[in-house]
């Protein structure tokens, strides 16, 4: 599995179809709900590949203030779900992030997925609230 940290346009379409396929087509989302204004040129992506033309999961970087970098719009293709991959994701996302001088992750995350979250170490901060028209709740974790 290659983890690809970019915002060239290639990583950036892979993370779209990702996103498209998961938030939009599965999910239901609304595609100019899921495609918002940050995502643009200069935003970085996060792609794992299981192959050079196969991208499996992604996740969005948003850096915020006071050394926090929030993780969004995190999904993994589903028939590639239940085998560490999206875990393997957020921990990539995690050593840059600290690498690059962030102390704390944050998540707004989907009330179905908080398990996957907690184990993978974030505690619950706020909510449950709407977001898009789905339940989240915000987590974070220290680094």
């Amino acid at each position: 599995m290659k983890f690809l940290f970019s915002n060239v346009a290639y990583n950036r379409a892979a993370a779209y179809a990702l996103r498209q396929a998961v938030f939009v087509e599965e999910r239901g989302i609304p595609a100019d709900v899921e495609f918002d204004q940050k995502d643009n040129d200069e935003r970085l992506y996060v792609v794992a590949y299981e192959q050079p033309d196969l991208p499996v999961a992604t996740l969005r970087l948003e850096p915020e203030a006071h050394h926090v970098m929030r993780f969004g719009r995190v999904c993994t293709r589903k028939r590639y779900r239940g085998q560490g991959i999206g875990q393997q994701l957020l921990t990539k996302a995690e050593v840059w992030a600290q690498g690059h001088g962030y102390t704390q992750g944050l998540i707004h995350g989907e009330v179905t997925a908080q398990s996957f979250y907690e184990r993978c170490g974030y505690t619950v901060q706020a909510g449950p609230y709407d977001e898009d028209g789905a339940p989240v709740v915000v987590m974070q974790k220290t680094f």
